[in-house]
């Protein structure tokens, strides 16, 4: 050991310290001031979820949720049993009109198809226009404020995809059961009746529906055919 520090040594009896400070409540403060709390979006998405997970755990809220989708202007129901109805020929379509007479009564741009070509017969139903290709076995129809309904049964295949970047849906096997609603400005339920194959899909505004004896494959290559 040095003379230097013998001499510190010796004087560290006599040299008064200050108190050490607390340093723990302080550090604590600070990391809790700092601990990010949860925003409005986060809370708000954990009460939907808290809503959803309320509603499913409820057998009667669960099931009314699931036996029903829609898309567009139409609602896909799915019940036990269909009500007892026939197929109906000629379809309850609308009046019979022309192709330059639908475009003059209607606000929307009708869209037709290079692919199947220029229809049989074209109809009007309130908003809703239809065309009708071959002795029925083809029909398109088209519409911005017709709504309508289609009930399904616990053997008939519902498929929900996308389709041109929009909601499409497919319905196939045993025949469902086809109404209309309501029309624009008002109710206008009619009779239902049996159809078969169907898809439904969305077109910017319009809701389309394809009926006839084509393959899902068929039903989505003409659908697309239509601008």
């Amino acid at each position: 050991m040095t003379n230097l520090d013998a001499e510190l040594h010796g004087l560290a009896p006599f040299i008064e310290l200050p108190p050490e400070p607390e340093l723990a409540p302080a550090v604590r403060a600070r990391i809790g001031a700092r601990r990010p709390r949860p925003g409005r979006l986060v809370l708000a998405l954990a009460l939907v979820l808290l809503a959803v997970a309320v509603t499913f755990a409820v057998p009667p809220a669960r099931s009314a949720i699931l036996r029903w989708l829609g898309i567009g202007n139409a609602r896909v129901e799915f019940v036990d049993r269909l009500p007892d109805v026939r197929t109906r020929r000629p379809l309850d379509l609308g009046v019979h009109t022309s192709l330059a007479t639908a475009r003059k009564s209607v606000h929307y741009h009708i869209l037709t198809s290079k692919l199947v070509g220029k229809p049989k017969d074209v109809r009007l139903r309130f908003d809703q226009v239809a065309f009708v290709y071959g002795d029925h076995k083809l029909v398109v129809l088209q519409s911005e404020g017709t709504f309508f309904t289609k009930e399904v049964g616990p053997l008939t295949n519902v498929d929900r995809f996308r389709l041109n970047g929009a909601d499409a849906i497919w319905i196939s096997g045993p025949r469902h059961v086809f109404g209309y609603v309501a029309g624009p400005g008002g109710d206008h339920r009619s009779e239902l009746y049996l159809v078969g194959n169907a898809l439904i899909w969305q077109r910017g505004p319009l809701t389309l529906r394809l009926e006839g004896k084509v393959s899902r494959a068929e039903a989505v290559r003409i659908a697309r055919s239509f601008r």
